[in-house]
């Protein structure tokens, strides 16, 4: 089995490539110059695991033409690999898109579905986790507040979101190379607020952004469970 991974340079790739060592990978990756979109594409590929994609909600609103790139690069996986398995990396902001980000994350998942015979769609959760290096995503509330004594919120704070560490994420990605046809849901099924992530620190209110109130997601998958709670993780050291 070859597998494609590409984003393998971001922040959940990242992660997965150093638990899949031993398995032969192939990588593609924008960071480091290739261009799914017009890249030559590797061949021998039984399997792939498909994580590029922009992934801003605020930028879709300002740039949403740049985020239909994250359809497009489906579209031509799907055109150049009929017979291989899509594992495809999904988003709870694509069940009920309130952005130009959530559609086309909604289109991408639709487009596979309907048009791929071999596919996993998994519908990520929010993500949190600070990487090897100590730097966190860049989309996680949960990083931003962790070991901070003061903190800003956008709107209210009453906004609630299922949030799942990479790492238990990424055990997901590597379980689903053996998952049956079909999409999966990989979330706690908790909510958290963000005031309730905020806890005692001081807070700084500021304009609430463009984007959904809530946003949870179950867990449908076979045999995954997720083992990281976010306030044990915000209270850790």
């Amino acid at each position: 089995m070859q597998i494609l991974i590409t984003g393998h340079a971001g922040f959940v790739g990242s992660r997965l490539v150093k638990r899949l060592v031993g398995y032969p990978l192939v990588t593609i990756d924008k960071q480091l110059g290739d261009n799914l979109l017009n890249c030559q594409l590797p061949r021998g590929v039984d399997t792939i695991i498909h994580l590029a994609a922009y992934a801003s909600v605020e930028e879709s609103w300002a740039n949403p033409v740049k985020y239909a790139e994250n359809l497009a690069t489906t579209m031509r996986l799907v055109n150049n690999y009929p017979d291989a398995k899509i594992i495809h990396a999904s988003s709870c902001a694509a069940i009920n898109p309130e952005s130009p980000y959530g559609f086309l994350k909604m289109v991408a998942s639709d487009y596979l579905k309907l048009f791929h015979k071999n596919y996993v769609n998994l519908v990520f959760p929010n993500l949190y986790g600070a990487d090897s290096q100590g730097k966190s995503s860049h989309l996680s509330v949960v990083d931003m507040f962790k070991g901070k004594d003061e903190v800003t919120v956008y709107g209210d704070g009453m906004t609630q979101r299922d949030y799942v560490h990479v790492d238990d994420l990424v055990s997901a990605l590597v379980l689903s190379l053996d998952w049956p046809t079909g999409e999966y849901f990989l979330g706690t099924g908790k909510l958290s607020t963000v005031l309730e992530l905020a806890g005692n620190r001081k807070i700084n209110f500021a304009l609430a952004r463009k984007e959904p109130k809530e946003s949870v997601s179950k867990n449908t998958s076979p045999n995954w469970i997720p083992s990281i709670n976010v306030m044990d993780y915000l209270c850790q050291k």
